[in-house]
C-alpha cells in the first residue's frame, strides 16, 4: 500500500517590509510627522491591536494608509504598552491599607523591546524599495533612528498579522 504524505507549509507570501523606529514622541505626533514629511495619509483606526494577558488587556495603537496608486498599505504600530496596576497589601488589620502602584509593560514584539514603533509596508508589487522612504524618515528631527528589520527571523512575527 502506498503512503501518501501531505505537507502543509506556512503561507510564504508575506510581501511586506518592516521598519523599526526609535522615537520618544506620542504615536499621533509621529503619524502627523510621517504624513507631513513622507507624503503619507496615515489615520488612526477605530480598533487598536489588542492582546489579552493574564492580568490585563494590552492595546497597541494602529495607524493605516492604503496607497491606491502604488498598491501599498502602510501601518504604523506602537510597540510598547504601559498600564498602571494597583496591588493592595494590608499593612495592618486596622482601618488603613497600603496600596502600592506599579506599571505593567507589554510589548507587541517582545524580542525588540527598545523599538518604539514599527512601520509595516505591505506591497502588492515586487519593485518596491524602502530606501528612499527610510532616508526621508531619518530626516525627521523627532525620529532618533530607523532601520529595516528582517521579519522572518522574529519569533513573534504573528503579532504583526492583524487583519
Amino acid at each position: 500500500m502506498a503512503i501518501q504524505k501531505l505537507v502543509l507549509d506556512t503561507l510564504d507570501d508575506d510581501n511586506y517590509e518592516l521598519i523599526a523606529i526609535h522615537s520618544s514622541i506620542a504615536s499621533y505626533r509621529l503619524a502627523f510627522l510621517l504624513n507631513k514629511n513622507l507624503n503619507l495619509h496615515l489615520f488612526r483606526k477605530k480598533e487598536d491591536i489588542n492582546f489579552e494577558y493574564d492580568d490585563l488587556v494590552a492595546s497597541f495603537p494602529l495607524y493605516q494608509y492604503y496607497d491606491h496608486f502604488q498598491y501599498n498599505t502602510y501601518s504604523l504600530l506602537g510597540n510598547k504598552f504601559s498600564a498602571k496596576t494597583e496591588s493592595k497589601k494590608p499593612v495592618s488589620e486596622e482601618l488603613f491599607t497600603n496600596t502600592e502602584n506599579s506599571y505593567a509593560i507589554k510589548y507587541l514584539i517582545p524580542e525588540l523591546k527598545k523599538v518604539d514603533y514599527f512601520l509595516k509596508i505591505e506591497t502588492e508589487t515586487s519593485n518596491f524599495s524602502s530606501k528612499l522612504l527610510l532616508t526621508q524618515m531619518l530626516s525627521v528631527s523627532q525620529v532618533i533612528t530607523a532601520y529595516p528589520i528582517e521579519y522572518a527571523a522574529l519569533k513573534s512575527k504573528n503579532n504583526l498579522i492583524f487583519e
